[in-house]
């Protein structure tokens, strides 16, 4: 094929017609996905659409791209959300290069805790044989940490995250291969394959001519698109922990210590006062909370704010003393800005975040330009299933600031058979969970999960949204003498392995919350049923209640849409393929006829799995009918 002397558009549509000739499974949401995304490269303007698993949407844009590539050679940019989908994508730029008959370069762009630092590795050599083995590994080009066999707690202190990117006066610069790829990105043009933290920080710094990429973008593709919004918020947000303010007041001062140290030694112990309040604050707010909570609240009280004002007054005097600026300062005094919204985080230390309420406007007009087609595609865009195609992807749009033109796509329904292969069981027996009831919504929740597995005999993911619900949970059915293998969830790094004996054993059973909602891909009969221990609506925090606070009826503006993309990502574990079959349950009676919700129709009406049953000798009745079939193959 002659790629180049085509339209873009009759150019995808000879690729898929070839390749269906030579063996490659033709799915008409696939084709239909590739030539709108192939139309808005034509017309440099930019497209939203939704593809469930089994499209293969990752095919379905990287065909119009790459074509598009070889007519104009401007750099591409591709961002995803993970490292796996990031070394998924680079196998299928591959692919279709080599489909297509070209060769291109093609650059996979990761975070800098994913590279080894040299200068660190030097410094850690002498500590024991393990760093000694990373210094010479990296000295001869080995410097990525997917090549490498290294504990995490190692690799937290060698790799560049850890000491930040101070990297001009260092000896390495030339063997590093962190800066080798940020120069190949910032120079050449190529297919690049980033995440979307390195995407935002590109559209934020691009404007004062200090962008990653190239200033001439072609296209940009954002899949996992759902994760989006919170990269720019991120990016948009000051913060300090109680370790960065009194370095940063230490390192002012460093020349003028002993004339300082009174007001250094005061200002230090407030600072230590009142990162103690906040500590236990949070602390409160974790015990207090039903579901796990990302952000805290800052409410500080009468005392506290004295506090501050006593600390703003000493570090005001410092910046004069010195006549340095502390960015701590500034960033206490937007905190007591209306127009901000100041939270409080806890994943790594304690940090103060400040960021402007309404960043949409601000992420609309960095991610749009009428210069090039940005395409955001994920399997989970739409938050419901009625109205108008406009009023489906409408809170995914808002949250982003999309302009009104932006073209949107009917989404893209999977080609997998979902009527024959599963079957959606409500639970209507189980009282409406609340905070009052906790106790007894666990209780009876267990016994009903103990049922279920029955019926599946393990081969179970239990998704929860909250930690203290899935550590109860375990523990009850650690103790219940099960024949099954019951596991939970890892933060360390034995949590591959841990996916991977969930997978060998078949009859296991594996706990989880957070990143199990849309990390996890299990392929068979290991995976055979996925319970919804809670309809997985947001907790009440900072930044969802001010999303909340602007509308007019929060719960099916704002906390419905939330709960049903998390809801789709959390059913979406089950079928990963053709051959899957299986149970999605939902525990929770909100989801049931029995508790007549405002929004129950549409979040069921939102999952593949039209054949739905809250008659739990029916579901037993399907799964004797996918065992027979299972047999007789």
């Amino acid at each position: 094929m002659k790629i180049m002397e085509l339209p873009l558009d009759t150019a995808v549509s000879r690729f898929f017609d070839e390749a269906e000739r030579n063996g490659l499974e033709r799915r008409q949401g696939q084709v239909e996905m590739s030539q709108e995304i192939a139309q808005a490269i034509m017309n440099k303007s930019s497209l939203i659409v939704e593809a469930e698993v089994g499209i293969g949407k990752s095919i379905a844009y990287l065909v119009p791209i790459v074509q598009q590539f070889f007519r104009d050679r401007r750099q591409v940019v591709i961002a995803t959300s993970t490292i796996a989908l990031q070394e998924q994508l680079e196998r299928d730029v591959h692919n279709v290069l080599k489909m297509i008959g070209v060769k291109a370069k093609v650059e996979v762009a990761k975070g800098m805790k994913n590279y080894i630092c040299l200068r660190e590795a030097r410094k850690h050599r002498k500590e024991n044989e393990e760093f000694a083995a990373l210094f010479e590994l990296a000295l001869h080009g080995v410097q990525r940490k997917s090549a490498l066999s290294v504990t995490d707690r190692a690799w937290d202190k060698v790799c560049i995250n850890s000491v930040g990117q101070k990297c001009d006066d260092c000896k390495y610069r030339g063997r590093c291969e962190y800066l080798q790829m940020r120069e190949r990105i910032r120079c050449n043009d190529s297919i690049v394959i980033c995440n979307q933290n390195m995407l935002v920080s590109h559209l934020l710094n691009m404007e004062s001519g200090r962008g990653i990429f190239k200033g001439n973008l072609s296209t940009i593709v954002v899949d996992e698109a759902h994760n989006l919004e919170s990269k720019f918020r991120y990016a948009f947000t000051n913060s300090f922990s109680q370790r960065e303010i009194s370095r940063e007041i230490m390192k002012v001062t460093s020349n003028r210590k002993n004339t300082m140290s009174r007001l250094i030694i005061e200002t230090i112990k407030m600072i230590d006062t009142f990162f103690n309040f906040l500590k236990n604050d949070i602390s409160q707010q974790q015990a207090a909370a039903d579901a796990d909570m990302k952000t805290f609240y800052y409410r500080p009280s009468l005392e506290i704010k004295k506090l501050i004002l006593k600390l703003r007054s000493n570090m005001k005097e410092i910046e004069m003393r010195t006549n340095r600026r502390l960015h701590s300062l500034q960033t206490l005094r937007d905190s007591e800005n209306n127009a901000n919204l100041v939270w409080l985080s806890n994943e790594h230390g304690v940090r103060i975040n400040v960021c402007r309420k309404d960043i949409r406007r601000d992420i609309g007009r960095l991610l749009f330009s009428s210069s090039r087609s940005t395409i955001l595609t994920s399997a989970t865009l739409t938050s419901q299933n009625s109205g108008t195609l406009k009023d489906r992807y409408s809170y995914f749009m808002d949250s982003l600031g999309c302009p009104d033109d932006i073209c949107i796509s009917e989404p893209k329904k999977s080609p997998y058979n979902y009527d024959e292969h599963s079957m959606m069981y409500v639970s209507n027996k189980l009282p409406c969970p609340k905070r009052y009831n906790r106790n007894r919504y666990r209780q009876e929740a267990v016994a009903e999960i103990v049922r279920l597995l029955k019926i599946t005999h393990g081969k179970t993911l239990i998704l929860f949204t909250a930690k203290d619900d899935r550590d109860y949970v375990f523990g009850q059915l650690t103790s219940a003498g099960l024949p099954y293998k019951i596991m939970i969830q890892s933060s360390d790094s034995s949590q591959e392995q841990r996916l991977e004996n969930f997978r060998k054993n078949v009859d296991s059973v594996i706990l989880g919350t957070g990143t199990y909602w849309e990390g996890i891909n299990v392929e068979g009969e290991s995976l055979s049923q996925v319970i919804i221990f809670k309809l997985p609506f947001p907790v009440p925090e900072p930044i969802m209640e001010y999303k909340m606070s602007k509308a007019e009826c929060p719960l099916l503006e704002v906390a419905v849409p939330e709960m049903v993309i998390k809801l789709k990502q959390g059913a979406g574990r089950l079928i990963r393929n053709a051959g899957d079959k299986g149970i999605v349950s939902i525990l929770d009676p909100r989801a049931s006829s029995r508790i007549k919700t405002a929004y129950r129709e549409d979040a069921l009406s939102s999952l593949p799995e039209n054949n739905t049953t809250e008659n739990i000798t029916e579901l037993k009745r399907f799964w004797r009918k996918i065992r027979e079939e299972n047999n007789n193959e």
